[in-house]
C-alpha cells in the first residue's frame, strides 16, 4: 500500500485515465471537471502513453504538450550521452514516425528493440549496433527501419558551444526526421498540427 499524497494522486489520475480511454474506445464524449491542476496534469501524461490527446479547457504550458516533450528529448541529446532508455522515449513517443505510412511497423519494431535492449543492451546504443541487430533478423521492413533509427542517431552528438542559429537548425531536423519516420515526410506527421504543434514552430522557428 501507497501512503503518501503523491502516490494517491498518482492512483486517481491513473483510475480516471483508464476510464476515459474507455470512453474513447467506446466513441463516447467524457469530461473530468477538477480544480486540481496537479491531478490534471497526471491524467493527461497517463493519457499520453496510448496517444490519447485531450482537450484541456485551461489549456497547458507548451513545455508538457506533446511538441514540447519531444522538443525537450531531442534536446537532452546535445547535453549527454543517449541512452537505451533515452532512446526508446524518443522511439516511443506518440509524436515520432506519425508521418510515415508503416507506423504500425514502428511500433512493432520498437517494441522488438525495446526487448533486446532491456535484456542484452548496450546501455548507450549506437547506429553499427541497430544495423547488427537488424542484419540479424530475416525482415527487409526491419533492415530499412533500423537504418532509418541509426541515420538519426549518427546526427547526434553531444555538442560544445554553437551559435544558436546551428543549434537551432540542427535541432529542427532532427525533430523533423523523427516525426516524419521510415519512408515518411514531414508535411503528413502531426508534429506541427494543432494550436500545440504550431505554437512550438512559432517558438523554435523564433530562434
Amino acid at each position: 500500500a501507497c501512503s503518501s499524497s503523491s502516490c494517491r494522486v498518482d492512483t486517481e489520475a491513473m483510475a480516471i485515465a483508464i476510464a476515459l480511454r474507455k470512453a474513447a474506445d467506446h466513441g463516447q464524449r467524457a469530461v473530468l471537471m477538477t480544480p486540481d491542476r496537479t491531478l490534471a496534469r497526471r491524467v493527461v501524461s497517463a493519457l499520453d502513453r496510448w496517444g490519447i490527446v485531450p482537450d484541456d479547457s485551461a489549456g497547458r504550458p507548451l513545455h508538457l504538450t506533446a511538441p514540447g516533450r519531444l522538443i525537450r528529448h531531442v534536446c537532452a541529446t546535445f547535453s549527454q550521452r543517449l541512452t537505451s532508455e533515452a532512446l526508446l522515449i524518443l522511439l516511443k513517443h506518440p509524436l515520432t514516425a506519425t508521418g510515415s505510412p508503416h507506423r504500425g511497423n514502428h511500433l512493432r519494431f520498437t517494441r522488438e528493440l525495446e526487448l533486446r535492449l532491456r535484456r542484452s543492451g548496450p546501455p548507450f546504443p549506437e547506429a553499427d549496433d541497430l544495423r547488427k541487430w537488424a542484419a540479424g533478423r530475416d525482415d527487409s521492413d526491419c533492415v530499412l527501419w533500423a537504418d532509418w533509427v541509426a541515420h538519426w542517431l549518427s546526427q547526434v552528438s553531444v555538442s560544445g558551444v554553437e551559435r544558436l542559429s546551428a543549434y537551432s537548425e540542427t535541432l529542427f531536423n532532427l525533430i523533423e526526421r523523427l516525426a516524419a519516420g521510415p519512408a515518411g515526410a514531414i508535411d503528413d506527421s502531426e508534429l506541427w498540427r494543432r494550436e500545440a504543434g504550431q505554437l512550438a514552430f512559432a517558438v523554435l522557428a523564433n530562434l
